[in-house]
């Protein structure tokens, strides 16, 4: 078995063009959208790789979705030798390639964005043996898997900037001085003072997006739940009289992290919601922060109900407009 110092490369494609003017920060080539169902992966490897590397590869990205109240894959994979990965394929918004030859003298790893359309993560894994490969990718599962998650919200966001909701971003920016990009299919189901409510509503499943302002506090996990509950009882009736929905803390959820999002620094909530008087519940996403004058929080939140429907997509739905906020 040949050994060799592996290389990191990562490559990142500048070939991106705004999608609007209202919307500058997102971008895609819009003649060349990326092709695939969220949450879906394309693996290509041939068949002797494969089956070295499959258990591992599988383990690693359908492993269960994280904060949701049923088991769903991370992502879906769709497995395709070299010989199989046509041009049709090679423009998915997710590709792991791992591209082995016993030629190779260095093992590497690549990243690319926007190889053959955008959004896209196009990640090659180049080895001199099977072992090779597998173990770049055991020393890079964390950070494929942020990779491909993310660009699964960028192509949402992209696709939102291209039909946003113009009244709605123009009311949350008066309100509480932030942009966010809201797709057209949400209206205003509630707006008061320090509160918005938006909601996407079909005839199987509702999804919400909840923007508020609280008093300044800690961004501590205690007191993001009693803010969250607190709001909610307050501004989201249930389906009968007397119901509202919380935050469910069990089972270690919700999960609370520190992020910076479009150089916003602040916590997230990631879990699970219930329903008080009622049976109702989902998951939800939750990013709150302190204003710049450090009067405030300001949160937004974006919550599922799809009572007989898998809600990973529908999660990932709600946190890509969250994630949009600037």
């Amino acid at each position: 078995m040949k050994t060799a110092k592996t290389i990191i490369l990562i490559l990142l494609a500048i070939t991106a063009i705004s999608c609007g003017n209202s919307n500058k920060g997102i971008t895609v080539k819009t003649k060349n959208f990326s092709n695939g169902k969220a949450g879906e992966i394309i693996v290509v490897a041939d068949p002797a790789c494969w089956a070295t590397v499959q258990e591992s590869v599988t383990a690693a990205l359908t492993q269960p979705q994280p904060a949701i109240n049923q088991i769903e894959p991370l992502f879906d994979i769709l497995q395709f030798s070299y010989n199989e990965f046509s041009r049709q394929f090679q423009r998915h918004r997710n590709i792991v390639h791992f591209d082995y030859n016993s030629n190779y003298v260095e093992n590497q790893y690549y990243v690319e964005k926007n190889k053959w359309s955008s959004p896209q993560i196009y990640i090659r894994i180049k080895g001199n043996d099977v072992d090779s490969c597998l173990n770049i990718f055991k020393n890079h599962k964390e950070e494929i898997i942020k990779l491909l998650y993310d660009n699964d919200l960028k192509r949402n966001q992209a696709y939102y900037a291209q039909n946003v909701e113009a009244a709605i971003q123009k009311r949350v920016k008066q309100k509480f001085g932030v942009k966010l990009t809201v797709p057209n299919t949400y209206i205003i189901a509630s707006d008061t003072t320090d509160f918005i409510w938006l909601r996407f509503r079909t005839a199987r499943n509702d999804r919400f997006i909840m923007v508020y302002k609280t008093p300044a506090t800690e961004l501590t996990r205690e007191n993001l739940i009693a803010q969250r509950n607190t709001i909610t009882r307050a501004h989201i009736p249930g389906a009968i009289q007397g119901a509202y929905p919380i935050i469910a803390e069990t089972l270690g959820f919700p999960l609370c992290d520190s992020v910076e999002i479009n150089g916003k620094h602040g916590v997230e909530l990631r879990g699970l919601w219930e329903s008080v008087n009622d049976k109702m519940g989902g998951p939800f996403y939750s990013f709150s922060y302190l204003s710049s004058d450090n009067q405030y929080v300001i949160t937004i939140d974006g919550f599922v109900y799809a009572p007989e429907e898998n809600k990973r997509d529908y999660l990932r739905e709600v946190e890509s407009i969250v994630k949009t906020v600037k």
